[in-house]
């Protein structure tokens, strides 16, 4: 399937904000396994994939975050020059465009984590699965 479940959650700019996130997640025995953070001056986005993306979502919501799951799909790292440019250039030579992107990596492996527009989906991983790339299940 390759469909992996993001949170998107949207914090505060301010001291603590995720450790209130992470706090509330760890005590609740959920596992991060990807986290990404982008800010501006007053908040945040954080992507977080999670071992448990519903019980997450239930813990978080009922905190008063707000978020949304997304769908995204991730793509093994090969350790070599243009490994990268590769995934990128068969999406754009097939008129997908790429959201966003941002990598995972751990002592085993690593991956590109791509978020592309929800009516491309299907498209995108037919396409990156003809060009032998390898399309991750979880991370």
């Amino acid at each position: 399937m390759s469909r992996i479940k993001q949170l998107s959650i949207f914090v505060e700019n301010k001291k603590g904000e995720l450790t209130d996130v992470t706090t509330l997640l760890s005590k609740n025995n959920i596992s991060i396994k990807s986290i990404n953070l982008v800010d501006s001056e007053d908040f945040g986005i954080l992507k977080l994939i999670v071992d448990d993306e519903k019980k997450a979502k239930e813990i978080l919501d009922e905190a008063g975050f707000s978020l949304k799951i997304t769908d995204v799909f991730a793509v093994a790292i090969d350790d070599h020059v243009g490994s990268f440019n590769d995934v990128v250039s068969a999406l754009f030579q097939n008129d997908i465009n790429i959201e966003y992107t941002y990598t995972v990596s751990n002592a085993q492996n690593g991956a590109f984590i791509f978020k592309v527009d929800i009516n491309d989906f299907q498209k995108a991983l037919q396409v990156l699965s003809k060009a032998d790339v390898e399309l991750l299940e979880k991370i």
